[in-house]
């Protein structure tokens, strides 16, 4: 492009690309000087198909994407083209003014953001925030607006859209939320979509339904879509191109079943090599309602039972009525054996997990820890019991307190307990912070520095060694995985199954990514609406299961496989549409 900020008109032969990038380069300032975000980044996204960026965190993927919008931070340095193409007109994103780059914003290029709570207004209405988006593009009137967005809430899969469109974003689930997202993103009918994490935080049966969406938007409306992702088996689901970042810059690009079918470089490779193995959709499909075995119970040597849910109901107060979120609840932890319980958002595998640690009394029912009733502990006995109770929760960023070093928050838990039923000297502390960092892989040094000085794997590995401070013979790990990159989240499973296998504790295993919990636990707890539906040792349950709802739950995790990741998709609309056997 010659012109600068001035557009170029495109040439008689009609060119079906959306947009070009070449040669972009994004420098950021900060304290310690420069850092290159992004290192020579050539890429192109053709009308009616979909390319993927992938790589790991800080690979610069999601840079990539905001320069398609012209939305990087004042503190960015862009050189390179950024090229937009509007009808018969191109416009240098890197080049154009910001009015100019409003107005294209959502008419030739929208965004769909990874969370969609953070995307929406928690004040407006969701009709009113899709009317907006199409009100700052379109002179139509209110009316007219508000038709356009209940139609576009019912394009997107929104239940009675008409309903919905007088509800707020809190009134959603978080699949839906991301439909409404989609909406906004649609209401001008753009030529480009930006889909930038767009199902990391959903449930594998919602991440389906999303992923199925936009297949068919790009199918039907010709809508050129970019998908920014580090999900292997949602690129292999969606994607005709896919192009892997490292430090700034495309180590490999191209059709998609080649390059994850047989990749040329390392670094792919080994992204490829950390993803969970995904079970045939085959054994899904033919074995769903077969009959398998039922649980068997306790291991035949007769370990001890570590936790014990008995009949456990679990209510929640919300606006002066109760809501039941678990009914009845039976579940065994035995020591030495990791226990994966499962479900949807909503099915109340958390809620659960609270009640194990205490945090939440049963309404009916007993949770019963090393044989002794939660509940009915008091005061010293009850420390004493929880203290044998380890947890590692989801999100190892917010529950580190960011004032305090990691030295002080590993030794929190031998502050609080002290050890061996006494209380400990700050050298005893001191010694048991390095020998359990130095277990969790983590340089010497660490206990010294704070939380924000650590990437998501590390922050994740001091959650883990803070877990373990006291030697807990039960430990609940709550979605520990959920935020970290494939490679990140392999390297975490590795180091707690080795923990895991030394030191012999039980845990309890919650997440909603099916891959990790056939890799690594030993049985699984299926729950549905607060129900357990179905359980038994995972190899079991995985390959035969008895109920729909688990053949459609393992249907829907993707494989990093095109062509079986398209028979796992048929199969999980065979079985949506009841056709088991």
């Amino acid at each position: 492009m010659s012109g600068g900020a001035v557009d170029d008109v495109v040439d008689d032969v009609v060119d079906d690309v959306v947009l070009r990038v070449q040669d972009l380069r994004v420098t950021f300032a900060s304290a310690s000087g420069e850092v290159e975000a992004v290192r020579g980044v050539d890429l192109e996204v053709r009308r009616g198909r979909v390319v993927a960026l992938v790589g790991e965190s800080g690979s610069g993927k999601s840079v990539t994407s905001l320069s398609a919008l012209g939305l990087l931070p004042s503190t960015a340095r862009v050189t390179g083209t950024v090229e937009l193409t509007d009808g018969a007109v191109v416009h240098d994103v890197v080049t154009t003014p910001e009015r100019q780059l409003v107005d294209l914003r959502g008419r030739v290029v929208s965004m769909v953001f990874q969370e969609p709570m953070t995307a929406l207004n928690p004040t407006m209405t969701l009709g009113d925030q899709v009317a907006e988006a199409v009100l700052n593009h379109e002179r139509v009137p209110r009316p007219v607006a508000h038709e356009r967005a209940v139609e576009l809430l019912g394009s997107v899969g929104i239940p009675d859209p008409e309903r919905r469109a007088r509800q707020y974003p809190h009134e959603l689930s978080g699949g839906q939320r991301q439909r409404v997202v989609i909406a906004v993103a649609l209401a001008c009918e753009p030529d480009l979509i930006v889909a930038d994490e767009p199902t990391t935080a959903l449930d594998v049966t919602v991440q389906a339904g999303i992923l199925d969406l936009l297949r068919d938007l790009v199918a039907q409306r010709g809508t050129a879509l970019l998908l920014v992702t580090h999900n292997m088996g949602v690129v292999a689901d969606l994607a005709d191109e896919v192009a892997v970042m490292r430090d700034g810059r495309v180590v490999e690009h191209g059709p998609v079943a080649r390059v994850l079918g047989a990749p040329d470089h390392a670094y792919t490779r080994r992204l490829l090599a950390a993803v969970p193995a995904a079970p045939p959709a085959s054994a899904v499909v033919r074995e769903a309602g077969a009959g398998a075995a039922p649980d068997p119970g306790p291991p035949a040597d007769g370990r001890e039972t570590v936790l014990d849910l008995r009949g456990v109901s679990l209510d929640y107060r919300v606006q002066g009525r109760r809501v039941r979120a678990v009914e009845r609840l039976d579940l065994t932890v035995h020591a030495g054996e990791v226990l994966g319980l499962v479900g949807e958002s909503g099915s109340g595998k958390s809620t659960a997990g609270r009640a194990c640690l205490g945090l939440l009394a049963p309404s009916e029912g007993e949770v019963l820890l090393l044989g002794a009733s939660v509940a009915r502990a008091r005061g010293r006995a009850r420390r004493r019991l929880l203290a044998d109770v380890g947890v590692v929760f989801q999100d190892p960023g917010a529950s580190l307190d960011p004032r305090r070093t990691v030295g002080e928050s590993v030794a929190e838990p031998l502050v609080v307990h002290g050890r061996d039923g006494r209380r400990t000297t700050a050298a005893e502390r001191r010694a048991r912070v390095r020998e359990l960092l130095d277990a969790v892989r983590l340089p010497a040094g660490a206990e010294q520095r704070y939380p924000h000085e650590f990437s998501g794997g590390q922050r994740q590995r001091i959650g883990l060694a803070r877990a373990l401070a006291l030697r807990p013979r039960l430990l609940v790990a709550d979605e520990p995985t959920s935020a970290l990159d494939v490679s990140v989240q392999a390297e975490v499973l590795d180091l707690l199954r080795d923990l895991h296998a030394e030191l012999g504790f039980g845990c309890l295993f919650i997440s909603h990514d099916l891959g990790v919990v056939h890799e690594l636990t030993d049985r699984v707890a299926v729950l549905r609406s607060g129900r357990l539906v179905e359980s038994g040792p995972t190899a079991q349950v995985f390959a035969a299961p008895r109920e729909l709802y688990t053949a459609e739950l393992l249907a829907s995790v993707p494989a990093p496989d095109p062509a079986r990741q398209r028979a796992r998709r048929e199969a999980r609309h065979r079985l949506a549409a009841g056709a088991v056997g």
